[in-house]
């Protein structure tokens, strides 16, 4: 699904990591504190499947049409005035709705402080409609997300098992990141992946990290907001330096 900051174009490098971290210690129970668009979780093999969101819209839409998936045949491309009144009237709408139109209909997948932006005209003249493109991947991904156990909560409200060593994957806002609906304090979240280490196995997706954290996997990425500047950056995975799962 696409969703700011997803990690739809490295998921399946993403996803092979996790899964050989999964596999090599005998872990059953994989958690994602910061699930976002499902585009890493959706690919992993595991017991259990933990996918948590601060944000409800994604968890709200994939709880609702994963048992109601003819919910989607029926959403029509939203025109520019009903995409405003539904990002701007929340009151007015059910809360899954709501999250299709925002979600498929934004530029860029930004819809807090977004824009309009369902089709657009592509250099060669023709007109591509990325509302119905975005819906018909969501349709395809939703089979895949049968078995997670979804839910809505700050990171540090999700408490992993006590009596066994858990795979804790975050993904969370960029430091200096844009277009998020909430401050990020990342000293503080950087402060919990030190604790949760200590019992689990925590592997963070950044560009950059404290000292005492290791880079296991890098890519090259190009960033953009908007369509005006493209920023390479490097994607990579962290772990805690000297935790004792650490390859």
């Amino acid at each position: 699904m696409k969703y700011i900051g997803s990690k739809a174009r490295f998921s399946n490098e993403i996803a092979a990591i996790l899964q050989e971290y999964i596999d090599d210690n005998g872990i059953k129970t994989y958690i994602e504190p910061f699930v976002g668009g499902f585009n890493v979780i959706d690919k992993i093999k595991c017991e259990k499947r933990v996918g948590s969101d601060i944000d409800p819209l994604v968890c709200n839409l994939v709880e609702t049409c994963r048992e109601n998936p003819a919910l989607l045949d029926e959403l029509k491309i939203p025109t520019r005035e009903h995409y405003y009144d539904v990002r701007d009237n929340a009151e007015k709408y059910d809360e899954w709705y709501r999250a299709a139109v925002l979600l498929f209909a934004s530029y860029n997948a930004r819809v807090y402080g977004g824009c309009y932006g369902a089709t657009a005209t592509t250099k060669d003249g023709r007109t591509r409609n990325y509302f119905e493109e975005s819906k018909e991947n969501f349709k395809r991904q939703l089979p895949l997300l049968r078995e997670i156990l979804v839910g809505c909560c700050d990171y540090r409200d999700l408490i992993p098992p006590k009596n066994e060593t858990a795979l804790i994957y975050c993904d969370p806002p960029y430091f200096g990141g844009v277009g998020y609906k909430e401050k990020f304090n990342t000293s503080d979240f950087w402060k919990w992946c030190r604790e949760q280490s200590k019992t689990h196995i925590v592997i963070i997706s950044e560009y950059v990290a404290p000292d005492d954290f290791v880079c296991i996997w890098e890519q090259e990425t190009q960033s953009h907001l908007n369509n005006r500047r493209k920023v390479s950056k490097t994607e990579k995975l962290f772990i805690l330096r000297g935790a004792k799962w650490r390859k």
